[in-house]
C-alpha cells in the first residue's frame, strides 16, 4: 500500500483536477472542511490547512482523506513537458514537487516525476537524485516507490547504461502488467518503460527503444506529458531508421 498521506493505517485519497479551487479535508470525526491545503511535511506527517478558522497543521490522527485542485503552474509544466521545454518545466513544477511530495494524487506525482526528468535532461543529476530520494522516502513502497526507484536508478547511473538496465531489470517483479491494472500501476509502468526505451537508444539498440517507447504511448498514456513524449520519440526513431519493424 502506498504511503503518500498516511493516517495509521487509513490511507488518504486525493483527488482533483482543473484550475486550483477550493480543497476539502475529511477530519476522523466526519467534520468536513474546506479551505487551502498550505503544504505537508513528510517529517511529521503533518498537513498545513488553511480556512476560515485560521491556517491549522493536522496530523495523521485527525484526517481521513484529502482532496485537492491543481496548482497555478501545473498545466503549463505539463505543456513544456510534452514539448521538451525542460527550463519551464522546473520553473512551472518545482514549487509544487516539492510543497505537497507525499500527498498521493495523479498531479504531485506527475509533477514529481516530470521535474526529475527535466533535471536529468539538464544536467543537474545532484538536483534529480535529491527529489528522487524524497520521493523514495514520502512513497517508501507501491507504484509510487517504484516511480522514484526508477528515477533513482537514472540520476545514479550516469553514463553506464548497462547499470542502468540492470538495475532495471531488477525492478521487473515489482511490476504489475495485466488486463486493467490500476492508475497508479499503468502510471509506474510508464515511467519505467519510458525509462528503459531511453537507455536503449542510448546503447544503440533502436529496435528495443522503439518497443518500449510504443509500450508506453499505445498500452500506458499518462501521465499525459510522458505519453506524448514516449509518443515522438517513437516517432524520431522510425523516421531515423525507416526499416525498423517491431516484434
Amino acid at each position: 500500500m502506498l504511503r503518500g498521506i498516511t493516517l495509521g493505517w487509513v490511507f488518504i485519497t486525493v483527488a482533483g483536477t482543473g484550475l486550483f479551487g477550493q480543497d476539502q479535508i475529511r477530519l476522523k470525526s466526519g467534520e468536513l472542511l474546506n479551505g487551502t491545503v498550505v503544504k505537508y511535511d513528510d517529517a511529521s506527517a503533518t498537513l498545513t490547512f488553511k480556512f476560515d478558522k485560521g491556517t491549522l497543521g493536522y496530523g495523521q490522527a485527525d484526517l481521513a482523506e484529502v482532496k485537492m485542485k491543481e496548482r497555478p503552474g501545473v498545466v503549463e509544466g505539463r505543456k513544456a513537458l510534452a514539448e521538451g521545454k525542460m527550463e519551464d518545466v522546473i520553473a512551472a513544477w518545482k514549487g509544487p514537487a516539492n510543497e505537497f511530495v507525499g500527498i498521493n494524487t495523479p498531479w504531485v506525482l506527475e509533477c514529481v516525476g516530470g521535474l526529475g526528468q527535466a533535471y536529468l535532461s539538464q544536467g543537474k543529476v545532484a538536483d534529480a537524485e535529491v527529489l528522487y530520494g524524497k520521493m523514495k522516502k514520502s512513497y517508501p513502497s507501491g507504484p509510487a516507490a517504484i516511480r522514484a526507484e526508477v528515477g533513482l536508478a537514472e540520476a545514479t547511473a550516469g553514463r553506464d547504461v548497462d547499470g542502468l538496465l540492470e538495475k532495471l531489470k531488477g525492478m521487473e517483479g515489482q511490476l504489475k502488467e495485466g488486463l486493467r491494472p490500476l492508475r497508479e500501476d499503468r502510471e509506474a509502468l510508464a515511467e519505467y518503460y519510458f525509462a528503459r526505451g531511453g537507455a536503449y537508444e542510448k546503447k544503440g539498440d533502436a529496435k528495443k527503444a522503439l518497443e518500449d517507447f510504443l509500450r508506453v504511448c499505445v498500452l500506458y498514456p499518462d501521465p499525459t506529458s510522458l505519453g506524448k513524449r514516449a509518443e515522438k520519440r517513437a516517432e524520431a526513431l522510425r523516421q531515423a531508421n525507416k526499416d525498423l519493424v517491431t516484434d
